[in-house]
């Protein structure tokens, strides 16, 4: 049943995401008095739907996308179909097509942005753990860390070119960059010292990234979910719970936490729970999930009140994406350089109709909402790149005809028509290869794997 309505969680967010993108284009070009024909959510075949004044209202049979069908667009001219009405597409004015062009991608961007500035105003608790200045709590034994000279109470001033960072900065520099030295600079006890560590590589379905085994101190560790069936749940533990000790000791970092989890390899462990102001113990076997052992629940150390002004709340929103704009920019760079595989990096629909059901069953609509506003983003960035057929194929399109009129030339149907047809193989071609990404991995993974979602089960 989980699995189910997982997927029919992905079912609503692909058809949020495509009519948030379509009625972009849609509203804009109504206030600019271009006629629209379809509104379709999906391609092909016409199922079902109804008319309202011009506009075909449509579901399509084929749901992977949408499109808004414009009076007077191009295959129409090319078919000598054109009226030479004033409200057709083409006899608007090249600004009035590149602004229609682009409510598509703006508004899937500015969905993005709203999620986060709405739940951040209306309560959701955003973990401290991520805003805190870097000062090291704990440094694994043995690890790269130790090796590197990085020792409890220094504070990280600089890591590559960003300066000051938060645990969040932090974490991304050394995520993305798992086969790289790393600068740093570091001061301890009033001394400024330059060193440089290389991550150890951990691998998450079949991509790899880096990870320090470093961490913040703190005394205990906070339940922000529950994976149903899982380990933890069989114990009792419930959202909002506090583990204060495990195997009777204090919890002191997330790190020294997952190593006794990771250690027990599957036996019971002892955790030492505070629920309001009761404690009690409850004990709990890990179960192995891939080549780790976890408990099943989402951990974070304590929570941010909710930003009241909605300026402070639009400012966290924006950081955010483009926090995952900047570490989407540096994978991709990867990728082309060869540093990552295209294979493991790009997901298609089927990949991401299962990270929406992982992000379902760990962490319901909240969470899928929340994975909604990333996809959104995606959606709103692939869609701008100047690839023909996509928005931004668009825009390139009406740019180049632009500088043709400044010397004199004109584009013709004929260049139009190719132009598109070069861009509808592209895309043809992504297609098939994202989607057989996503085949070749669901083939290859090994059963008892649980892909990490937006909040991971630890």
């Amino acid at each position: 049943m989980d699995t189910l309505q997982g997927y029919l969680a992905f079912v609503v967010v692909l058809v949020a995401m495509i009519v948030i993108h379509e009625f972009g284009h849609f509203i804009v070009a109504k206030m600019l008095g271009i006629a629209v024909e379809t509104f379709s959510v999906g391609f092909g075949p016409r199922l079902l739907g109804f008319r309202y004044g011009e506009t075909d209202y449509r579901i399509s049979a084929i749901p992977l996308g949408g499109y808004v069908k414009f009076r007077g667009e191009n295959m129409e001219l090319i078919q000598g179909k054109s009226e030479g009405s004033v409200d057709e597409f083409l006899s608007h004015p090249k600004w009035k097509r590149l602004l229609v062009a682009a409510a598509g991608p703006l508004f899937n961007i500015a969905t993005a942005i709203l999620i986060p500035t709405v739940a951040i105003l209306i309560g959701y608790q955003e973990d401290i753990y991520n805003s805190q200045p870097v000062v090291i709590g704990e440094v694994a034994p043995g690890s790269t860390a130790e090796k590197a000279g990085l020792r409890a109470g220094d504070r990280i001033l600089a890591v590559r070119d960003v300066q000051n960072p938060v645990w969040e900065d932090f974490k991304d520099e050394v995520r993305v960059h798992p086969y790289e030295d790393i600068p740093l600079k570091v001061e301890r006890n009033g001394q400024v010292l330059t060193l440089a560590v290389r991550p150890e590589i951990e691998e998450q379905g079949g991509e790899k990234f880096g990870d320090i085994d470093i961490d913040l101190r703190t005394d205990h560790i906070g339940v922000s979910s529950v994976s149903p069936g899982s380990p933890a749940a069989k114990a009792g533990i419930q959202v909002g719970d506090k583990i204060v000790a495990i195997n009777d000791a204090s919890v002191i970092s997330r790190n020294q936490f997952r190593r006794i989890v990771s250690e027990s390899k599957g036996q019971e462990v002892t955790l030492r729970i505070q629920r309001g102001q009761q404690t009690f113990e409850t004990r709990a076997a890990p179960e192995k999930k891939g080549d780790a052992y976890l408990l099943g629940i989402g951990i974070k150390i304590t929570a941010l009140a909710k930003r009241n002004s909605l300026a402070s709340a639009l400012a966290y929103g924006w950081k955010y994406n483009w926090r995952i704009i900047r570490l989407t920019g540096v994978i991709f760079k990867q990728v082309f350089a060869g540093q990552r595989s295209a294979r493991n990096t790009l997901s298609g629909p089927i990949g991401i109709a299962e990270q929406t059901a992982d992000t379902f069953r760990l962490a319901g609509w909240a969470g899928v909402i929340w994975l909604m506003g990333l996809l959104s983003l995606n959606l709103g960035i692939v869609n701008l790149l100047p690839i023909p057929v996509l928005d931004g194929g668009v825009i390139l399109l009406i740019i180049i005809e632009a500088l043709m009129g400044l010397v004199g030339l004109t584009m013709t149907m004929n260049m139009r028509e190719r132009f598109q047809q070069v861009g509808f193989v592209m895309v043809l071609l992504l297609m098939a290869f994202v989607i057989g990404n996503d085949i070749v991995r669901k083939i290859s993974k090994p059963a008892a794997e649980t892909p990490p979602a937006t909040q991971p089960a630890k």
